[in-house]
């Protein structure tokens, strides 16, 4: 999947550098390095799909930032598309067919067209599905650092886990 592809060259890159850093000049060895750095990749696709997740879940007051940003600008993010994946049989959602009908223009400038595509997929089964992923995703980096030594720096990492999944801005 494109989008994904983007997410683990964008933020899960920069996670993952950060993290292969900080066990080399340590002085780690190297299968704890490379512990840190696959924990770390996954915790950087966490995180940026925990921030997908927020720019549509989020009121302003709560985040800080104004809520479906991406949307306005036409990004697909990782709720868009599960919104816009093929449906599964059985009974359609309420306002799927509008929503895709929102999702598909490139960008919603129109505030009302904004608010309601906001509106719909806030309620959509396509935000359990996003925060599946992210639990996901977290979950395979706490696997990855669950192998290493029970130390204060791994439940560090584990308290980031959870922070991603549950961070509200």
């Amino acid at each position: 999947m494109h989008y994904l592809r983007v997410v683990e060259d964008k933020t899960a890159s920069l996670i993952a550098t950060a993290g292969r850093f900080g066990a080399l000049f340590a002085g780690a060895p190297a299968d704890v390095v490379a512990r840190i750095t696959a924990a770390s990749h996954a915790l950087g696709v966490a995180f940026q799909l925990s921030d997908d997740i927020l720019d549509v879940a989020s009121e302003s007051a709560q985040s800080g930032k104004a809520p479906g940003t991406d949307l306005r600008e036409g990004v697909r993010s990782l709720p868009v598309l599960h919104a816009l994946a093929p449906a599964a049989p059985g009974p359609s959602v309420a306002g799927d067919a509008r929503l895709r009908e929102l999702l598909s223009q490139d960008g919603l400038t129109d505030d009302a067209e904004h608010a309601e595509a906001l509106a719909l997929l806030r309620a959509h089964p396509a935000m359990d599905a996003a925060r599946a992923d992210l639990r996901r995703w977290s979950d395979a980096a706490r696997t990855e650092i669950a192998g290493l030594p029970d130390i204060p720096a791994r439940r560090a990492f584990e308290i980031m886990c959870d922070f991603v999944v549950e961070r509200t801005s």
